[in-house]
């Protein structure tokens, strides 16, 4: 129960509710927050502000028993206006993100026009894919600074092919940039990517879409799905021998598992490794069941401790640097008590942007602020969906599906 306190019984450790204080008469970008040093209390008083309400569940220190002698150090500042500006430039940052979750759902319906042509054995639809592909590798192969986002998707089992291709596309077009692949390699590594789960299309629905184990025999013909891949592409001449590669490879791993036919490790190539790593990635963080479904933190160290045997060590390790300590879509307490959602990985990964979730706030008004700047806080630990309520979930991941897309900016160095 939320307290009524003067703010002369402030103290660090106590988290407090700004319930009368009006949002752009204080220098706060939340309405309730723990104390973390004594200049918010000097703060509260600069603006005029006599009570707050305080939390003891939430707070690690109590009020103190007599006032203190705390009185205003300087002129209150114009907060609205300082606010203002800062509001201004979240907002903007913002609506890049928006735009980028627009040109990713834009990005996936054609996928899914174009994939579906491919599967339908027209030649003009393969070389549109190719084109889309290309586009991926030429973007990520320009001298630019790239961001993961986090965008919240909801697919179909007819649409869930699509996605992941995209996703596996992209993630693969990124990794391809870490390692400084060539152009060429770049372009076959985009579309070998984007159609790398294309045979599925021949196995039956009863099959890919079972909810309980495969039997030997259903799991024999889900195998076949990279064969079943190349040869729905083979009679398309543009397709050249790295994209079968990808395609035929994907499932062959290091510690000589795999399928539908193993090779030496060594003679796999690179770019189906870069694949088959992505792919378990995708795989692991949008399972058709959601609730099964790993955080993006909770999948790079199961892939870290479980799969370092099947996957190229090299290309994992650079993978899960690009993604940073708190990938994307990461839920987090920070050490003010606030739950959060990781939107971006910045130059600091020990302070990415984030979300925070402030029921107070419309969810369409919620901004995005980077920790160590727009706020004073740090990532305490990394939770679990199960340990956030219904309501926090669908303020900060209404959907269950996650992709990524890019949000780029000049190098300075173009400048």
């Amino acid at each position: 129960m939320l307290k009524k306190i003067s703010v002369k019984r402030l103290q660090a450790g106590m988290h407090i509710h700004l319930k009368d204080l009006p949002w752009f008469s204080h220098p706060f970008f939340r309405s309730n927050f723990k104390i973390k040093k004594q200049s918010q209390i000097n703060d509260l008083v600069n603006v005029g502000c006599e009570f707050v309400y305080y939390d003891p569940d939430k707070s690690d220190a109590h009020p103190m028993e007599v006032d203190s002698k705390v009185k205003p150090v300087k002129p209150a500042t114009d907060h609205a206006a300082i606010k203002e500006k800062k509001a201004s430039a979240l907002r903007k940052r913002k609506e890049a993100y928006v735009q980028t979750e627009k040109n990713f759902f834009e990005s996936a319906k054609e996928a899914n026009r174009i994939m579906q042509g491919v599967l339908n054995g027209q030649v003009s639809f393969c070389d549109e894919a190719e084109k889309m592909a290309h586009s991926f590798a030429d973007f990520f192969l320009s001298d630019v600074e790239t961001t993961l986002n986090l965008i919240n998707l909801s697919a179909s089992d007819d649409e869930e092919l699509y996605y992941h291709s995209l996703n596996v596309s992209i993630l693969s077009c990124m990794l391809g940039k870490e390692l400084e692949l060539e152009d060429e390699e770049m372009k076959d590594l985009a579309f070998g990517a984007l159609v790398h789960d294309i045979g599925k299309s021949k196995i039956p629905k009863r099959i890919t879409y079972k909810k309980g184990p495969l039997t030997a025999p259903e799991y024999n013909l889900y195998k076949m799905h990279p064969l079943f891949g190349v040869g729905l592409l083979s009679g398309m001449k543009s397709v050249t021998r790295g994209v079968m590669r990808v395609v035929y490879h994907h499932h062959i791993y290091e510690d000589g598992k795999g399928y539908p036919a193993q090779i030496p490790y060594e003679n796999l190539g690179l770019l189906p490794k870069i694949v088959s790593t992505t792919d378990i990635y995708d795989n692991l963080i949008n399972k058709r069941d959601h609730t099964k479904s790993l955080t993006p933190h909770q999948a790079l160290a199961l892939m870290f401790k479980s799969y370092g045997k099947k996957l190229d060590d090299q290309i994992l390790s650079v993978f899960i640097r690009m993604l940073g300590v708190y990938p994307p879509g990461s839920l987090c307490e920070l050490d003010s008590g606030e739950i959060a959602m990781v939107v971006s990985i910045g130059e600091n990964p020990l302070l990415p942007e984030v979300v925070i979730c402030d029921l107070n706030v419309p969810k369409h008004e919620a901004m995005i602020l980077r920790l160590g700047t727009d706020l004073d806080s740090r990532v305490e630990r990394v939770l679990s969906p199960k340990e956030l309520t219904k309501d926090q979930m669908n303020y900060l991941a209404p959907k269950a599906k996650i992709g990524y897309y890019a949000d780029t900016k000049k190098n300075p160095k173009e400048n």
